[in-house]
């Protein structure tokens, strides 16, 4: 696909290429397009001002950025081409549109639907400019973006990811890109993973074994509110058993559960990690 910038139906530059690269930033994620194509030669001096980017994702149409300023506003246009003219799109996105992305891109490429608006002028006569296509960034190349951007130091209800064990940290983005790349039962069996790391760690399976056979007796009425959750966490470890054995798919939405609840357990001092071992972030 291609995005022009043209005075009066002939176009001055031809944007076929789009990169986004991300960084982290505070409050949100820093996130650049970089738009790339041939400036055409022109007969005489022209002058581009006032260039802006729109983004929306697509079926549906739902806007994401209505107007976002090109980090050059004036391009001088000469009688010479450029083959490799660039133009930047710098802007910050929340935590919740990030996420509104995730959920509408699923595991698959992300589609995006840009409008590209300008102001051209030769010998002092305006005319405007409006180009607008879709693009298609790679999963792989949005997936870098989001992670330069600092997307997976907090994962699903702004739950931090432990830092002071480096396994378990590894195994919980493990289980993220998981599901950000569509292998939904791979994702359950890194939680089951986490689980296990975290028993060694307490030293405590024999009685999260335990609580959980007093839950399915006649002693349930008795059980501590401590009892309780160790039960709930080997019920969790039971759930991801599916993702090893099981011959049963698991969605995206239940994929994102179970990691969800897992990270809950986690940051809950009785069952999880102690005082002091998770992020202060």
């Amino acid at each position: 696909m291609r995005l022009s910038i043209a005075w009066n139906g002939s176009n001055l530059i031809e944007f076929n290429q789009i990169t986004i690269s991300g960084r982290k930033a505070v409050g949100g994620y820093a996130f650049n397009f970089a738009l790339r194509g041939p400036r055409c030669a022109c007969d005489s001096a022209m002058t581009i001002l006032s260039i802006y980017l729109s983004v929306s994702l697509i079926n549906p149409t739902r806007p994401l950025l209505l107007s976002v300023p090109s980090s050059v506003q004036v391009i001088q246009c000469h009688n010479y081409p450029n083959n490799d003219e660039q133009i930047n799109f710098e802007t910050l996105l929340s935590k919740d549109q990030v996420c509104a992305i995730e959920e509408h891109r699923q595991e698959g490429d992300l589609v995006l639907n840009l409008g590209l608006r300008a102001l051209t002028t030769s010998q002092d006569n305006p005319w405007p400019s409006l180009d607008i296509a879709n693009f298609t960034i790679p999963r792989e190349h949005w997936l870098k973006a989001l992670s330069a951007a600092g997307y997976r130091d907090t994962l699903l209800f702004e739950i931090p990811v432990p830092i002071n064990n480096t396994e378990i940290s590894a195994v919980v983005s493990k289980a993220q890109e998981f599901i950000e790349t569509g292998h939904y039962k791979d994702a359950v069996m890194q939680c089951r993973h986490v689980i296990e790391l975290l028993e060694q760690l307490r030293d405590d399976k024999s009685q999260s074994a335990a609580a959980n056979t007093k839950a399915h007796s006649g002693d349930r009425k008795e059980m501590s509110s401590i009892e309780r959750l160790l039960s709930l966490r080997e019920q969790l470890k039971n759930i991801c058993q599916l993702g090893a054995h099981g011959s049963e798919a698991f969605t995206r939405s239940q994929a994102r559960a179970i990691l969800g609840m897992t990270l809950a357990l986690l940051a809950e001092p009785t069952v999880g990690f102690f005082e002091g071992q998770l992020s202060d972030k």
